[in-house]
C-alpha cells in the first residue's frame, strides 16, 4: 500500500491540473486589500495539524483523526486539487503533530501521544520510533526541523517533571535534554523552534502558569535564555502570555516571535540585545481556557514581509506586514467556541497555504492566499463579492 502511495506521489509531481475553488465562506473569490484567498477540502476531519511546501510547490501536511487514532499524512502535488492520503500510525490518544521536509524534500513528522515519537520518508517506506522513551508524560505541541545534512531535530514538553526537552538525532542515536524545567513553572507547554544558518537551534516556549515568554538558544557549545514578555501583574497589561508561540528567524539570524497574550496578537523582535514588542491585533478576551488551543504560525515572504496566520474568538485571520504598518484580514469566522487547529506555509511563488479544522464540520480545509495585482486592489475593494 505505502510503496503504492509513493509511486502515485512520484507521478502526481509531474502532473499539473489548474483548478479554480471557491472563496473561504462562499463560493466566490474575494480580495482584502492585497490578497485572495481560495480553499479546498482535505479531509473529513483533522486536529494537531502541520504543513510545509517543498522546493517544487508541492504540499506536505500532517494531523491527527480522532475516529481511528490515525496519525495521517497528505501529500498534494503543486497546482493539483487532488490529496493524497495514508496512515502512519493509529489508535493513539489525542496528540498534536508537525512536520519538517528534508533536503530531498521527503516528509519528517513529530506526534505526541503521551510518548515522544516520530516518524519519516525515506521515498520508499516510513519508519517510527519512540524519541527519549521513559522519561515520562509527553503532551502538547512539538517542534520539529530539519539540519542542512538531514539531521532531524525536536523540542516538546515533558509533562511528567514539566520540561520543556530537546532532542537531535546523530549517527542512527537520538540525544535528548531538558532545557528549563522543575522550578514550579510549566515550560513548553507551546514551543516552537527554528534554525539559523550554520544549523543551530533557536526555541520560543512559554511558562505557565506564571504565563510568560522565554527564548533560548544554542551556539554551537552553550545554551543561552532570556525573557521575551512577562506580565507585570496588572489588571490592563495583558495577563499571561506566550501561548500559541511561533518563532522565525531574520536574515541575520535575529529571532521574530509571534504570540499571544490574553488580549492581544503580539509580535517581538530581538534588536540590539533587547526584546521590541508590537500588538499586531487586539483581540477578544480569550476566557478561562482558550490559551490552549489558540496557534500562531509566523514566516517570511520572498521580499523579507512577515505574516502571521493565527485564530482567536474572532475567527482564523491572516496579518501581514507591508513595510510601514500590520495589516489583518479575517478569513473564517468563528463558530461558538470552536478553534481551528491552523498551520501555515508558503512556496517559493510567496503563496500562502493555511490549514485548518472547519468549525461547521470539523472537517480539515486549506485556504490558500495569493497576492492580489495591484491593478485590481481597486476593483476588489469595490465589489464586495
Amino acid at each position: 500500500m505505502l510503496r503504492k502511495m509513493a509511486k502515485a506521489n512520484l507521478i502526481c509531481r509531474y502532473f499539473r491540473l489548474v483548478i479554480v475553488f471557491g472563496f473561504v465562506l462562499a463560493p466566490q473569490i474575494a480580495s482584502a486589500q492585497t490578497w485572495n484567498w481560495t480553499t479546498e477540502d482535505i479531509d473529513v476531519e483533522g486536529y494537531g495539524t502541520g504543513v510545509a511546501a517543498d522546493q517544487e510547490g508541492n504540499l506536505h501536511a500532517t494531523y491527527y483523526v480522532p475516529h481511528g487514532g490515525f496519525v495521517r499524512y497528505a501529500f498534494r502535488p503543486v497546482d493539483q486539487a487532488k490529496w493524497f492520503k495514508m496512515d502512519i500510525d493509529s489508535n493513539l490518544g489525542v496528540l498534536e503533530t508537525n512536520i519538517a521536509l528534508d533536503t530531498s524534500g521527503n516528509p519528517n513528522i513529530c506526534y505526541t501521544p503521551l510518548v515522544m515519537r516520530f516518524a519519516r520518508f525515506d521515498g520508499r517506506k516510513w519508519f517510527k520510533q519512540e524519541v527519549d522513551p521513559r522519561s515520562g508524560v509527553i503532551s502538547y505541541i512539538c517542534s520539529i526541523q530539519m539540519t542542512p545534512d538531514n539531521k532531524p531535530m525536536m523540542t516538546w514538553y515533558l509533562e511528567s517533571g514539566t520540561y520543556l526537552r530537546y532532542a537531535i538525532l546523530e549517527k542512527g542515536v537520538w540525544t535528548a535534554r531538558s532545557l528549563q524545567g522543575g522550578g514550579g513553572d510549566l515550560p513548553g507547554k507551546w514551543t516552537s523552534m527554528a534554525l539559523d544558518a550554520k544549523g543551530y537551534p533557536h526555541v520560543s516556549y512559554s511558562n505557565f502558569p506564571t504565563g510568560f515568554l522565554r527564548y533560548a538558544a544554542f551556539d554551537g557549545k552553550n545554551w543561552s535564555s532570556s525573557t521575551v514578555d512577562i506580565s507585570e501583574g496588572k489588571t490592563d497589561d495583558g495577563g499571561q502570555r506566550g501561548m500559541g508561540n511561533s518563532l522565525v528567524l531574520d536574515k541575520q539570524g535575529n529571532p521574530i516571535i509571534a504570540y499571544y497574550d490574553e488580549q492581544s496578537l503580539k509580535v517581538a523582535r530581538l534588536i540590539d540585545g533587547k526584546w521590541k514588542k508590537e500588538i499586531v491585533e487586539t483581540l477578544p478576551n480569550f476566557g478561562k481556557w482558550s490559551w490552549k488551543n489558540f496557534r500562531s504560525n509566523i514566516l517570511f515572504d520572498s521580499k523579507g514581509n512577515l505574516h502571521v496566520g493565527f485564530e482567536s474568538l474572532n475567527g482564523l485571520e491572516h496579518a501581514w506586514w507591508d513595510g510601514a504598518q500590520w495589516r489583518t484580514q479575517l478569513l473564517v469566522g468563528t463558530v461558538g467556541g470552536s478553534f481551528f487547529e491552523n498551520s501555515m506555509t508558503i512556496d517559493k511563488k510567496d503563496n500562502l497555504y493555511v490549514i485548518y479544522r472547519d468549525p461547521m464540520d470539523s472537517s480539515l480545509r486549506m485556504a490558500v492566499g495569493k497576492q492580489a495585482a495591484a491593478k485590481n486592489n481597486q476593483a476588489a475593494q469595490q465589489d464586495p463579492r
